[in-house]
């Protein structure tokens, strides 16, 4: 979480390091709480957020129009998993990251890095 959260931030305040990028990012459990996620956008009010996986962004009940962004599997060929990128109409960048459906064979760094570099975050000059 602290590399992601890193790259995502230094998307808008490139000079951020990795404490600034956490001292702004939030990990909210929701589990089978729908309604947790809808009390952390009303009391966070985020600009980012982030699905680790399928199962709570389904539980989001959210609907966007997703840019969808693939990563590939380093240990099968021509095998991809499929993550996303949408806005809403009220601006937050939202996201669903690829999920790997072993927890033992992870994606190459960069091509998570490129994934989440592709977050449709308005830079800062």
């Amino acid at each position: 979480m602290r590399r992601w959260s890193t790259i995502i931030t230094r998307l808008r305040e490139r000079d951020w390091g990795t404490p600034d990028a956490l001292s702004v990012t939030t990990l909210l459990h929701v589990g089978e709480n729908t309604d947790r996620l809808a009390w952390g956008l009303r009391l966070m009010v985020p600009r980012v957020v982030l699905f680790l996986d399928e199962p709570a962004w389904e539980g989001a009940g959210m609907s966007v129009r997703q840019e969808p962004h693939y990563v590939p599997d380093p240990h099968r060929a021509q095998q991809v998993y499929e993550g996303f990128w949408a806005v809403t109409d009220a601006g937050t960048v939202v996201g669903k990251a690829p999920q790997h459906p072993a927890t033992h064979r992870l994606y190459r760094a960069e091509d998570m890095d490129r994934f989440l570099r592709a977050a449709p975050v308005s830079r800062r000059s």
